[in-house]
């Protein structure tokens, strides 16, 4: 076989992964999880099922991977709006303001998502719950602590109260996704702000 050959048969093979990925998040998006099998997935893909296996270890591993990279991009939408030049006040806002906006043009995919977690639990239920408070969460985690270690904010567990500040929106996404209820932003963001002042360091 000629190098020629070679290199080209390598990059077919490097993109295997990727295939298999695109694959599932396109089936997994239109028929969730149970109605989804590896089968369709590895054909769409053009590689076998085994393949899956190999990168992927299991449909849960395939699924929490794909779960794992919505919100890495969710992660990154936030962190790009937060801005740099404003009080650690402020940027909790724009988080938190950019959170729910963010759900609001992702709806349907993360509405989908956070019913098949839900129901699923096991290995996609830890690995959504991983990676919303590790990389979601992380841009007001390190909004927190600036504020706290420059005598903005009120010093504080900064996991804590992100978590709580985080809880306040995610209790209106989930009414909204599980209970048909509106979501109208002032609420959760007014919340915020209330818990917010809690935390604002007095002079």
């Amino acid at each position: 076989m000629t190098s020629a050959a070679v290199s080209n048969e390598v990059p077919r093979e490097s993109d295997v992964r990727e295939r298999i990925f695109a694959s599932a998040l396109r089936h997994f998006s239109q028929k969730g999880f149970a109605a989804t099998s590896l089968r369709e997935v590895s054909e769409d893909a053009q590689t076998t099922k085994p393949m899956i296996y190999y990168y992927f270890g299991s449909k849960e591993g395939l699924y929490g991977s794909i779960v794992r990279q919505i919100l890495e991009e969710m992660a990154e939408a936030i962190r790009t709006h937060v801005p740099a030049d404003v009080s650690p006040q402020e940027q909790v806002f724009a988080y938190c303001e950019r959170y729910l906006d963010y759900f609001l043009a992702k709806e349907e995919t993360i509405a989908l998502v956070l019913r098949e977690v839900f129901g699923l639990g096991g290995m996609p239920m830890a690995a959504f719950s991983q990676a919303l408070g590790e990389r979601v969460r992380h841009p007001l985690d390190e909004v927190l602590r600036h504020g706290m270690e420059t005598g903005s904010l009120c010093h504080d567990h900064v996991s804590s109260c992100a978590t709580a500040i985080t809880g306040i929106l995610n209790m209106f996404i989930l009414a909204h996704v599980f209970g048909g209820a509106a979501i109208d932003r002032t609420e959760p963001l007014n919340q915020v702000k209330h818990f917010v002042r809690g935390l604002t360091a007095r002079p």
